[in-house]
C-alpha cells in the first residue's frame, strides 16, 4: 500500500509538496513529521510494545509510533498509529504535547512525542497491523536497563529526561471549559485591523476575563455565529483550537443553539490559524 507524507521546511512549514515513501528522496531543509506515543498508567510504568521480526529493528521493543500521512496532524497521526498498532483508540483530548525534536538524518523530520495516561490490560490488546507481537508495561529503570542491552529500537528518543517531564506534565486547562457557557470580553470585533499585522477580524475574537492560559495571558475566544460587532459574549465552547508551535490555545464560542463542524471551524478562522499548526479537540 503506497503511503504519502507532506514535506515541510526547516520551520515546520508546509511546502504544499508531497513525497511518496521509499520512492521520494528528500532534499536539503525538507522534512517529514514522525510521531512517537509514550502511553504511562497510574503505577507510572511505560507500555512497550515488540516490533514483528520482518520490520525495521525486527524483535526491538520501543514506544509505537510513525510517520503521520499527507493531510494529517501531529495528533491525528499518533491516535491513528495506536489504533492500527496496538488496538486503542485515544481521544485528543487524552493527549498531552510532550516535546518536538528536529532530526537531521535522511530523510529529515520533526519527531512529536505524545503522552497518554491510561490503565490498560495487555491481554486486551490486538496488534491489528501485524507491525507488533507482544506488548507489556515496564518500569523506567526496566526500561533504561534494556535501552543499555539494546533491546530498545535506538531511535526511540524517549529517557529519564523525557520520563520526569511526563510525570509532572498536566493536560491543558483550556479544555475543562469544552461543553460549558463562558463569559466573554470582546476586544477585536468584526471588521477591526490586528495591532501589529494589520489584517481585518471577519468574526468577534476576545478573551475570558481573570483566566490565564499557558502563555500567561488570558484566554483567547473566537466568537461564531454573531454577524455584527458587538462587546461582550455569553455563550457555549464548543471547541478549543491548540496550536502545536504557539503556546497559546483558543477556545471556540458559539450561541448556545448552535454547533459548528470541525472544517468549518477551520474555513471561519482561516485567517488567523493558517499562520500556526493547529488541532481542535473537542
Amino acid at each position: 500500500m503506497k503511503e504519502f507524507w507532506d514535506i515541510y521546511n526547516q520551520n515546520r512549514e508546509k511546502t504544499g509538496r508531497i513525497a511518496q515513501r521509499d520512492v521520494y528522496i528528500f532534499k536539503e531543509n525538507e522534512y517529514h513529521i514522525v510521531v512517537t506515543g509514550i502511553i504511562i498508567n497510574s503505577d507510572n510504568k511505560i507500555l512497550i510494545s515488540k516490533r514483528a521480526a520482518n520490520k525495521t529493528y525486527g524483535l526491538l521493543w520501543e514506544c509505537n509510533g510513525g510517520s503521520i500521512l499527507a493531510g494529517e496532524t501531529s495528533l491525528e497521526g499518533i491516535i491513528r498509529e495506536l489504533q492500527e498498532e496496538i488496538g486503542i483508540q485515544f481521544t485528543k483530548k487524552e493527549a498531552i504535547y510532550l516535546k518536538e525534536i528536529k532530526r537531521e538524518k535522511v530523510p529529515a523530520d520533526f519527531k512529536d512525542l505524545w503522552l497518554f495516561r491510561r490503565n490498560i490490560n495487555v491481554e486486551e490488546l490486538q496488534f491489528c497491523d501485524k507491525e507488533v507481537v507482544e506488548a507489556k508495561w515496564v518500569t523506567i529503570d526496566e526500561f533504561l536497563e534494556m535501552k543499555d542491552k539494546k533491546q530498545i529500537v535506538p531511535t526511540i528518543d524517549f529517557g529519564i529526561d523525557e520520563y520526569k517531564k511526563a510525570l509532572q506534565a498536566k493536560q491543558r486547562e483550556s479544555y475543562a471549559y469544552i461543553g460549558n457557557m463562558v463569559q466573554v470580553k470582546i476586544d477585536r470585533p468584526i471588521n477591526s485591523k490586528h495591532p501589529t499585522y494589520q489584517y481585518v477580524y471577519p468574526i468577534n475574537y476576545g478573551y475570558i476575563p481573570n483566566t490565564k492560559s499557558s502563555d500567561g495571558e488570558e484566554l483567547d475566544c473566537y466568537i461564531l455565529g454573531i454577524e455584527k460587532p458587538i462587546e461582550n459574549f455569553e455563550g457555549k465552547c464548543i471547541a478549543v483550537i491548540h496550536r502545536n508551535n504557539d503556546d497559546d490555545d483558543k477556545l471556540v464560542v458559539v450561541p448556545k443553539e448552535k454547533n459548528y463542524t470541525d472544517e468549518e471551524i477551520k474555513h471561519l478562522t482561516y485567517f488567523q490559524e493558517q499562520y500556526f499548526e493547529s488541532e481542535i479537540i473537542r
